[in-house]
């Protein structure tokens, strides 16, 4: 396969240098990540400002902007021909229940829906990450089952969010499809200063709350990777209630 590689942990993220030359054994692998950490950036793209790009070496560049910016700049300006699928991680830390509002690995993925092949966003999910390679191989397993199971050119518009716990291959339990969980209220903000002039830094996320039964937050607690299909079309017409105002 043609991969375009992405994420939102920078460019020196010594995890996806190694899922790069991993993933070259197999396929053509193109590199482009952002020159420094953009996470929590979402699917943000840069408007209003030029985007630098620096080619480092041989398909590997890093893009002055955020995640989804390194997938726009993959596609229009620096790949010569599109990539059948974008991989996106493996990101240092879980990106489930609500996170995937705020990741900006799973904004990268996002942005890469149309292509041939549904995009792959990958997070290990751990408070370490010295059990990093095996993303590597569920990286792998998920390729094969794309290429096995989906149609190339098919669009179907998905996004597959995927939670690896932190452990040896070995160790893990099996490959879930999960839903996505809820998160309780996040962490107070830490705050600095007084009077006028203070600065914010917001907390962590909260805790998982309500029936975590099939959720992505149970696959992990059992020590199995979590596989969560997302789709870009958010309507919930169905949770409307009464009738909208009349403006007559």
């Amino acid at each position: 396969m043609k991969i375009l590689l992405t994420n939102d942990d920078g460019i020196e993220s010594r995890i996806t240098l190694g899922l790069f030359e991993f993933l070259k054994k197999d396929h053509e692998v193109c590199l482009i990540a952002p020159s420094k950490d953009k996470s929590g950036q979402g699917a943000a793209i840069t408007l209003r400002d030029s985007v630098e790009i620096n080619k480092i070496e041989e398909n590997m560049y890093s893009v002055d902007g955020t995640p989804s910016d390194c997938v726009f700049m993959g596609l229009m300006a620096i790949m010569t021909e599109l990539p059948d699928i974008v991989v996106s991680g493996v990101n240092r830390g879980a990106n489930m229940g609500d996170d995937v509002i705020h990741s900006g690995t799973l904004g990268a993925a996002f942005t890469a829906r149309k292509l041939s092949y549904p995009p792959i966003a990958l997070s290990i999910a751990g408070k370490s990450f010295e059990n990093f390679e095996s993303s590597f191989l569920v990286t792998k397993l998920m390729l094969d089952y794309i290429q096995k199971n989906y149609e190339k050119g098919e669009n179907t518009g998905l996004v597959l969010n995927v939670n690896i716990p932190n452990l040896k291959f070995t160790e893990l339990s099996g490959i879930n499809l999960s839903r996505l969980g809820n998160r309780g209220v996040p962490l107070a903000p830490e705050f600095k200063g007084n009077g006028d002039k203070v600065s914010y830094k917001i907390g962590k996320s909260g805790p998982p709350d309500g029936n975590l039964s099939g959720t992505d937050f149970e696959a992990i607690k059992n020590n199995c990777v979590s596989v969560t299909p997302l789709y870009w079309d958010m309507t919930a017409i169905d949770r409307i209630k009464g009738n909208l105002p009349s403006v007559k």
